[in-house]
């Protein structure tokens, strides 16, 4: 596979590219990343010497260069060293290195959404079901068009969905893992119409994501988005059911049986495949987005034993709906080399709720934490709406307990404008300019197809001024962070160089360095990286009128958040930065990392 690249760019371009490729080196090797050695970049930039051509579909396509695209960044593929295992509840490659997976969904790709994915639902007929889902769409272009022409048309849609300039956006955001939604018709598609054509697979879609995707640096996560006959009888599943009474899936035999077959085959495909990073083997489980229980974690188990017989070294990724208490601990079912996923979509999606958003994410967290459930924990599924800052808490907050993630979703199409349910938008002014399945003719559904590609002028999701993209590209790059320990210390404003003591019952600087008094740090039980601070047995409280000490009954918790100078300390409570007034007394209503009381800690 030809992973080295060189073209031309623009200056600005270009340097927003090393800023990644110092963020990547970060991420993958946290030692030698803290250095940010220049050196290093220069010589990936020396090493970069060819062009290759790319596309998505042809399965030894290079990855590089379709001309959708200029790139001029040498991306380091995914090797056989990079093969992932679960190590406890971390990942590490087979060079020993801790690895943390950060990214995003491909979502629409290869199973629609129409909401954002340029689709009009259409109500039944007389003569005809309901056009809601992947596989109701290909059962009428299939009835209109035929079945090769049927084809014709869903990979005319895919290759414009996905192209090479995603999957460079992706790589230039500094992320390392995509995940990939997928349905049973994505390598079954005959299935369409029929269960009995099952089990003639076609994994070439797959194995050229894969193979791209890897030439960029970018692991793929394997993710099963729907099942034979439907794990969860939702849209996204590709087959949608009216009500939770028609998702038989889990006690359907049949159903279950040929998704345990194609989990077979396909760990069987990709056993020996570094550029996978795990198996995400059910995705939202739960009936009609219902609790995870029993019936459930024994599908989870005959999966896991199907593919373990094939191969003995992926990660297998168990999804929750929707909390910690929905999974069980995996030495029950003797689970190993595992990974539990969760999702988590908040209400407050209409803006003006940060604090409730934050603290919704907190006692998500929260719930998984004290668990203990001894595995990675990776976030698989997420979304925070077009509010800066809460797009800014939650993933420092993933990133601070060495969480993986990856964001719902990469590309939107849809009639709303800017949202930030995609990083990437395809605005759709009408709904007529959707695809009616039913009644646009072959040519008139290939021309709306056309409209689905990025491209330089696609438009950003700008979140008041900053774009999702530039979010992402910082959070996706961070470094991993340093916990504070546990213990006392004196706190010193690394601004001011004050000391922090205790007048009566309020924390506040002094300059008086002989008066500073210790802080002590007590981490919580629940293991959410969430600390208490005390001086003289006197608990830090959030209080209207700012920080006071007082009882533990009343303690408050804080995040302590890593940053180049020090210490800052997030309130679990306000889901703000503590920052310091203008007399010196903390306040736990900072709205932004520059304006919070950095501390310098001394033992």
């Amino acid at each position: 596979m030809d992973v080295l690249v060189k073209k031309f760019i623009s200056f600005e371009r270009k340097c927003d590219m090393i800023e990644t490729v110092k963020g990547k080196i970060r991420m993958k090797f946290p030692i030698w990343g803290r250095f940010r050695s220049v050196f290093a970049v220069a010589l990936m930039f020396v090493m970069a010497f060819c062009l290759t051509g790319c596309d998505l579909f042809d399965p030894n396509g290079k990855g590089h260069g379709n001309g959708d695209k200029p790139s001029d960044l040498l991306y380091e593929a995914i090797a056989e060293e990079d093969f992932l295992r679960a190590e406890g509840e971390l990942v590490k490659n087979k060079k020993g290195e801790t690895v943390i997976l950060r990214g995003v969904n491909a979502g629409g790709l290869f199973v629609t959404e129409n909401w954002m994915n340029g689709f009009r639902y259409l109500n039944a007929t007389e003569d005809s079901p309901q056009v809601r889902d992947f596989r109701s769409i290909s059962k009428v272009f299939n009835d209109r068009f035929g079945l090769a022409k049927t084809q014709d048309l869903w990979k005319a849609y895919q290759e414009n969905w996905w192209s090479d300039i995603d999957f460079e956006n992706c790589a230039a955001m500094g992320m390392n893992c995509i995940r990939l939604p997928f349905t049973y018709m994505t390598v079954d598609f005959d299935t369409v119409e029929s269960y009995d054509n099952a089990g003639d697979y076609d994994f070439s879609m797959l194995d050229a994501f894969i193979q791209n995707a890897a030439s960029y640096g970018m692991y793929t996560i394997l993710d099963m988005h729907g099942a034979y006959g439907s794990q969860n009888g939702q849209d996204h599943s590709g087959e949608e059911m009216d009500n939770v009474t028609e998702v038989g899936f889990y006690t359907d035999q049949r159903m279950i049986g040929l998704t345990v077959d194609l989990w077979s085959a396909l760990a069987e495909h990709y056993k020996d495949e570094p550029a996978v990073a795990g198996y995400d083997i059910l995705n939202e489980p739960g009936e009609k987005a219902g609790l995870t229980t029993e019936n459930h974690f024994a599908v989870f188990d005959k999966i896991y034993d199907a593919i373990r017989e094939k191969d003995k070294d992926h990660i297998v990724i168990f999804e929750s709906c929707w909390d910690g208490k929905d999974l069980p601990m995996p030495s029950r079912y003797g689970w190993e080399n595992c990974m539990y996923s969760f999702h988590h979509y908040t209400s407050m999606s209409s803006g003006g709720q940060f604090t409730q958003h934050g603290q919704s994410w907190n006692e998500k967290i929260e719930g998984i934490t004290k668990m203990n459930f001894g595995v990675p924990i990776y976030m698989g599924e997420f979304n925070n709406y077009n509010d800066p800052e809460q797009w800014t808490y939650v993933l420092e907050l993933l990133n601070r307990l060495g969480w993986h993630w990856t964001s719902w979703t990469y590309k939107l199409n849809n009639t709303w404008g800017n949202s930030a349910w995609g990083i990437y938008l395809v605005i759709v002014e009408r709904e007529s300019d959707k695809v009616n399945a039913r009644t646009d003719d072959y040519e008139t559904i290939l021309k709306k197809f056309s409209l689905l590609k990025t491209t330089e002028q696609t438009q950003k999701v700008d979140l008041g001024g900053r774009t999702l993209e530039d979010i992402m590209k910082e959070y996706c790059s961070a470094p991993m962070q340093t916990p504070l320990d546990a213990g006392e210390y004196k706190f010193y404003d690394s601004v001011t160089g004050h000391v922090l003591f205790a007048d009566g019952t309020i924390p506040q600087l002094t300059v008086d360095r002989n008066a500073g008094q210790s802080v002590r740090v007590t981490y919580h039980s629940f293991g959410d990286g969430s600390v208490y601070l005390s001086m003289n047995g006197r608990y830090f409280t959030v209080a209207r009128e700012g920080i006071r000490l007082g009882q533990e009954s009343t303690a408050s918790r804080f995040f302590p958040v890593q940053t180049e100078y020090g210490y800052a300390f997030v309130s679990c409570e306000t889901c703000r930065y503590l920052r310091f007034d203008d007399a010196g007394r903390l306040h736990a209503d900072g709205v932004t990392l520059d304006d919070s009381a950095i501390f310098i800690t001394e033992r």
